[in-house]
């Protein structure tokens, strides 16, 4: 999460207890991460909760009750509808996707440096088909993570099943450059230099506002208003949303859609003027006990991509063991925590879409 004026605000405060600042934070997680408040609103609440405190004498918990629940009834309360229908199933606002996998390929990168450095040494050789394959590796990284995921929660599915399409090919390039072209010439570089190269993606990520990247991914159809009568703009508007940005399964979206036009016939109307904006007609139709399933289903999916990439480093330490090397033993400490961590968040998110139960999905007034 992205740090702003507010949030210095907040850092200064100076709570009166411990508890009181163990509380301030509670709430602060909840209501961010819980509820997807908008930026702010967060550091608002603190600083009125704090003034609060102050004047009363007493302790913030006593005052306002539990952080999690106050983070609800907050977020009940102030965030509102035109904010809702900008988030997508994961929480992220738009723009907040790709900034976060440029974060996490920085991050990723200085790690790989690190291992690279106490593994081969402080030189590295590289030859052009490593070099550009391992370029490629992180574009193929952040489309997955960041580039997709961004294009379906505008609702463009098309340009998202291309974004999908290239990413075989990606792969399939990565793993020629890898293993099977000749090495070239071998340049040495040291390995910090991947520390650099991982800072300048973290600052990118960091100073590139989400609204701005969020632009880039919406596209001009999706920005541009919708003319009233051009009913069936509106509706394909709406499917990719409710595709998209809410992980509404295809037959329900058809179902949604077939609602809205027997709706838009009986009435004579127009899809602007019966329903509003295509975003927060979205959010009406989805929003309810069922979206936590539609989540934890996407979530199943992205544990499975993880579990295969898990299955190849496996492999990668089978194929070649050395049990007297003290980075064999490394590396299969690092799998087996790793296997534990994702079985048990696979397990989560299974037991969760199995407990859920998908209510129908009428049309919303």
């Amino acid at each position: 999460m992205k740090h702003t004026a507010d949030d210095q605000q907040q850092r200064e405060l100076s709570w009166p207890t411990a508890d009181d600042k163990k509380w301030a934070a509670e709430f602060e997680f909840t209501l961010a991460w819980g509820h997807s408040a908008p930026k702010g609103l967060a550091e608002q609440v603190l600083a009125e909760a704090h003034e609060t405190a102050v004047e009363s004498g007493a302790p913030v918990r006593e005052l306002l009750g539990d952080p999690v629940a106050y983070a609800a009834t907050v977020a009940a309360e102030r965030v509102g509808e035109a904010h809702r229908s900008t988030v997508d199933l994961r929480g992220f606002e738009p723009g907040g996707r790709f900034t976060t996998a440029l974060l996490m390929a920085g991050g990723k990168t200085v790690l790989f440096g690190i291992v690279l450095w106490l593994s081969e040494g402080f030189w590295l050789s590289v030859g052009w088909p490593s070099g550009i394959a391992s370029v490629l590796f992180g574009v193929l990284f952040v489309l997955v993570i960041g580039v997709t995921p961004e294009l379906r929660a505008a609702g463009r599915l098309r340009a998202s099943w291309v974004a999908i399409g290239c990413a075989p090919v990606l792969a399939v390039a990565c793993a020629i450059g890898f293993t099977s072209l000749p090495p070239g010439p071998q340049v040495s570089i040291p390995a910090p230099s991947l520390f650099a190269y991982g800072a300048l993606l973290c600052a990118v990520g960091w100073r590139l506002p989400d609204e701005t990247a969020g632009r880039w991914f919406a596209g001009r159809r999706a920005t541009a208003a919708i003319p009233p009568a051009d009913d069936e703009a509106w509706l394909a508007r709406l499917a990719g949303l409710l595709r998209g940005r809410h992980g509404l399964p295809p037959r329900a979206v058809r179902l949604c859609l077939a609602e809205a036009r027997d709706h838009l016939k009986s009435s004579g109307g127009n899809a602007a003027d019966e329903f509003g904006t295509p975003e927060i007609y979205a959010l009406r139709l989805t929003d309810g006990p069922a979206r936590p399933k539609r989540a934890a289903r996407g979530l199943i999916w992205g544990q499975v991509l993880v579990g295969v990439m898990y299955c190849w480093f496996v492999y990668d330490i089978l194929s070649s063991p050395d049990p007297t090397s003290v980075w064999f033993w490394t590396r299969v400490a690092v799998a087996v925590i790793g296997i534990w961590g994702w079985s048990s968040l696979l397990w989560t998110h299974w037991r969760d879409v199995r407990q859920q139960h998908e209510p129908q999905q009428g049309l919303a007034s």
